[in-house]
């Protein structure tokens, strides 16, 4: 099928403002995130190929938050910037149709839904699934442990303190170890004239020479146990062992149905499922309906309008969107009855406000 020269420019058009403002509006949102990412990585001193892979796994969500905004503007900057060269008169002129014009708008719009359907009930929530799992590996680490000589160093439960250390040989003199776990009463304590220090991304060796270990007395705590040792080798885990609960937002379309069918929920988080499925479709589908109600308020616009105002009725109608679908997911998540139906709010108002707004134009 040979495509026409009219459909190349518009779609071409749309494309082009399309990819300048998903590109802005994704950089925006993403450097948020890799604000918080840098910290998490500063503080937990995680290495690079960690903060790589954490952003790659933020990227998906990113754009699915991004894109159908981006469709919004980009097909009312498209269309004003044709009024304004005075090219939809033009081609009305020619014969042209208001449906012709649309038609190469739609087709983007339906390969869009359909990437963004893919991506929001699969991709996506697999992406952030990975995201969440490397934040709590780095939770899970003991804040970067520098060791240095006179301070006192926290190593979870132990703090360690060395008097001397050769950084060169990873050679220390006079340590000592306290477990901070144990009661105040019940106090164990390392000591050792020398040792080596091995530290790794996970652990801390530590092989001490002619030292002793202190132990109180649980039965008897006026009593000391303790013990001499020529060597001893002892490591200290650097992280922390811990479990955490799946989130809604981690959990495919596939997996939030299969456990809406097997699983005993509470009404509330059932009704968090619900809602879920039912905001991933319609975020899906919002390029479809943003177009269905821009297309005719771009076609009304006379040829002294200028991009500005396309970038203002665009925030007003993504401003309209996202609120009454903000509206419906309340809604949904406090009524089990409308748990379904209710983010699908803005697509109801969208259809019945583009039916309106069309009727209007081709009446005129």
């Amino acid at each position: 099928m040979r495509i026409s020269i009219f459909t190349r420019y518009i779609a071409k058009s749309l494309l082009t403002f399309f990819a300048g403002v998903v590109g802005v509006l994704t950089f925006v949102i993403f450097m948020n995130h890799f604000i918080r990412v840098l910290k998490i990585a500063m503080t937990y001193g995680t290495s690079l190929g960690w903060i790589i892979s954490s952003l790659l796994n933020i990227l998906p969500d990113v754009f699915c938050l991004s894109a159908p905004m981006s469709f919004q503007i980009a097909v009312l900057l498209t269309l004003t910037n044709m009024s304004e060269q005075g090219e939809l008169i033009a081609l009305r002129a020619a014969g042209f149709s208001f449906k012709e014009i649309v038609r190469p708008m739609l087709v983007c719009a339906i390969v869009l839904s359909c990437v963004l359907l893919v991506m929001g009930n699969w991709i996506t929530p697999r992406s952030y699934k990975k995201f969440i799992n490397k934040r709590e590996e780095a939770y899970s680490k003991i804040t970067k442990v520098t060791l240095e000589p006179k301070t006192f160093i926290d190593l979870g439960d132990w703090d360690l303190y060395l008097e001397d250390l050769d950084k060169n040989s990873n050679t220390a003199q006079m340590i000592h170890l306290v477990n901070k776990k144990d009661s105040k009463a019940l106090s164990t304590k390392v000591n050792a004239s020398s040792g080596k220090i091995i530290l790794t991304d996970t652990a801390i060796g530590l092989q001490l020479k002619d030292g002793q270990m202190q132990r109180v007395d649980s039965q008897d705590p006026s009593a000391i146990i303790a013990a001499n040792f020529e060597n001893y080798t002892m490591s200290l885990s650097l992280t922390k062992e811990h479990s955490r609960k799946l989130r809604v937002g981690e959990m495919t379309t596939t997996k939030l149905l299969r456990r809406l069918r097997q699983d005993p929920l509470t009404p509330q988080l059932a009704n968090e499922f619900r809602t879920a499925i039912s905001m991933r479709n319609v975020l899906a589908l919002s390029p479809l309906i943003l177009l269905f109600v821009s297309c005719p308020i771009g076609f009304s616009l006379g040829k002294r309008t200028n991009k500005g105002w396309g970038m203002l009725l665009s925030v007003v109608i993504i401003f309209s969107f996202y609120l009454l679908m903000t509206l419906g997911l309340s809604l949904g998540k406090k009524y089990t009855f409308i748990s379904y139906p209710g983010p699908w709010l803005p697509i109801v108002v969208g259809l019945i406000a583009g039916y309106y707004l069309w009727k209007k134009r081709l009446n005129v």
